[in-house]
């Protein structure tokens, strides 16, 4: 069993994580939750014990007024969200196939596409441990300049990229790689991007290693549905299969799993108790509706040990 509790303590001198992007309401067939990959992020990973902050923004309307309300009520910090005069609140609708894989159906233009940057923003961007962004939050220029504007004074970065179709271009998602220290990708987003590289004779592992050689990154970890997941970091591969529970949905299991490794790496556990805490955490939000589900440590032991 993996004995995530005993692991090394943080401080909380500074900030743990922080995520920018989307902040929106997800409208599953089971009823409208928050949702959005950097809130998704930044909740689990206050769930676990992280001090996490997401950059965002909503509208200056009911809908946006009752998503801070939950994000508070759900123990999340709501000090960076923004509201914005002019933009809507963020609906996207969810459509949840009979495989459990969602298909979405996103506004454009709401809030988040215009996320301001000050000096409190940059500040709390300098002095965090981990910072995310991935490539919804980029699909405005406003917002995307305003984040790579952070990624100068980010100490650790970590790309999800996130693909959404329609909400992204080749040119932004370059960008946005080439600045990670650690990347995240689904199978599909290595193979689009090896294949824009000229890396689509490789197999899946001389892609991941031919990505960090390129980029310098610390590592790369790909997440491949119900086959688990693999990180390159040092030369050497680490492999992690799925715990097997009944789907209802992946709606933001990606989500957890990152927010769960990165609570395991910045305790400074190994990599393959990393790997397999996340895996778990993210099957356990497969399991359930929607992208921020209730997730006990007595669930999280209870799978570690099947």
């Amino acid at each position: 069993m993996l004995n995530y509790k005993s692991s090394k303590k943080l401080s909380h001198k500074k900030v743990d994580l922080v995520c920018f992007g989307e902040l929106l309401w997800d409208n599953l067939p089971t009823g409208k939750v928050a949702g959005g990959a950097p809130f998704n992020i930044v909740n689990r990973a206050t769930a676990l014990g992280l001090t996490a902050e997401v950059i965002t923004s909503v509208g200056s309307d009911p809908l946006g007024q009752e998503l801070v309300e939950l994000v508070s009520a759900k123990g999340n910090s709501t000090k960076y969200i923004q509201q914005h005069d002019t933009l809507q609140t963020s609906v996207v609708n969810i459509e949840v196939r009979a495989n459990g894989e969602p298909q979405y159906d996103i506004i454009y233009p709401v809030a988040w596409d215009d996320v301001k940057i000050d000096k409190s923003v940059l500040t709390l961007v300098r002095n965090a441990s981990a910072f995310v962004y991935s490539s919804l939050g980029l699909r405005d220029e406003r917002s995307r300049e305003a984040l790579f504007q952070l990624l100068e004074s980010a100490q650790l970065k970590i790309c999800d990229i996130n693909l959404r179709d329609g909400h992204f271009t080749k040119e932004t998602i370059l960008r946005m790689i080439e600045k990670a220290d650690i990347l995240r990708a689904n199978e599909s987003e290595l193979a689009m991007i090896s294949s824009w590289l000229g890396l689509d004779h490789l197999n899946r592992k001389e892609q991941m290693q031919s990505l960090t050689k390129r980029y310098n990154y610390k590592m790369v970890i790909t997440t491949l549905g119900g086959e688990g997941a693999v990180c390159f970091k040092d030369g050497q591969f680490h492999v992690q299969p799925v715990f097997k529970v009944e789907v209802k949905d992946t709606v933001g299991a990606g989500d957890a799993f990152l927010a769960s490794f990165i609570y395991s790496y910045l305790c400074k556990m190994p990599i393959t108790e990393c790997m397999k805490f996340a895996c778990a955490v993210g099957s356990l939000t497969a399991s359930k509706h929607g992208g921020t589900p209730s997730i006990s440590k007595s669930e999280i032991d209870t799978i570690l040990n099947t």
